[in-house]
């Protein structure tokens, strides 16, 4: 049916062009006149081609576009869902290869909203997933990650261990010396109460000590120490390895294993 009107719209075209070329035969005052009342014919004609053109061939073509359209936003669905899908599948065989999974019962938790302001995540898992309030939560770098504060169906807030207030008991990987990170808020932390007879320097990895949460977990690299000449205790600034701005995911431990 296009062609059709393809081919009507060259046969006008065709006599427009001999009517045009044998206007030079005719004087210059007759030719203006005609020209001017062929121009103001030619316009609606070939609108009207356009318009019964669309009719016949551009609904259709309208509808196969719409068809292409939904079809590419169906397959980029997919193929966001099989990239989720082998991001859970590296980070469970990441947690296998700390040999977290081996030793507890864990959920794999989507983190859908963050609170910086109050070093808070949620995340979708919740009582019908076995979570409570109160377990531990962990990242697949085998970082800790906080603590569950709020359980709802099918939703938890969690506590950051940086939260104001929030605290667990740590140690130095090389040294093992002891002491308590507590949460500064703002994603910063503090390594308290060590001993001050006991080795602490810029650079030491400080771990988890296994009571809250599983043992030698990464929790943050001293950056400044502080010492006091009357003090029985020192203390350091620690950079965490929890980066709240990059995760997606998280474990929420449930329980040991049998």
């Amino acid at each position: 049916m296009r062609g059709v009107f393809s081919k009507r719209k060259l046969v006008i075209g065709a006599m427009v062009l001999l009517f045009l070329f044998s206007l030079n035969l005719i004087s210059p005052q007759v030719r203006s006149v005609v020209i001017s009342v062929s121009l103001r014919i030619q316009t609606p004609l070939w609108q009207a081609g356009d318009i019964v053109a669309t009719f016949f061939g551009g609904g259709r073509l309208r509808v196969e576009n719409e068809t292409l359209k939904q079809e590419n936003f169906a397959l980029l669905q997919r193929l966001v869902s099989l990239q989720y899908v082998e991001k859970e599948n590296e980070e469970l065989r990441s947690m296998m290869g700390f040999g977290l999974a081996e030793e507890f019962e864990m959920v794999l938790a989507e983190v859908v909203g963050k609170n910086l302001m109050e070093d808070v995540i949620t995340v979708r898992a919740g009582k019908n997933q076995g979570v409570r309030e109160g377990m531990p939560v962990v990242a697949a770098s085998n970082v800790a990650v906080g603590r569950v504060v709020e359980a709802f169906p099918n939703h938890a807030r969690v506590q950051l261990i940086t939260a104001n207030g929030s605290r667990l008991d740590a140690k130095v990987r090389e040294t093992q010396a002891a002491g308590v990170v507590r949460g500064q808020g703002g994603s910063k932390l503090l390594f308290d109460v060590v001993p001050r007879e006991d080795e602490l320097q810029v650079g030491d990895l400080v771990v988890t000590m296994g009571e809250v949460f599983p043992r030698n977990l990464l929790v943050g690299q001293a950056q400044e120490i502080f010492k006091s000449g009357t003090d029985d205790f020192q203390r350091a600034s620690l950079e965490p390895f929890l980066n709240i701005k990059s995760l997606e995911t998280v474990f929420v431990i449930t329980s040991l294993r049998p």
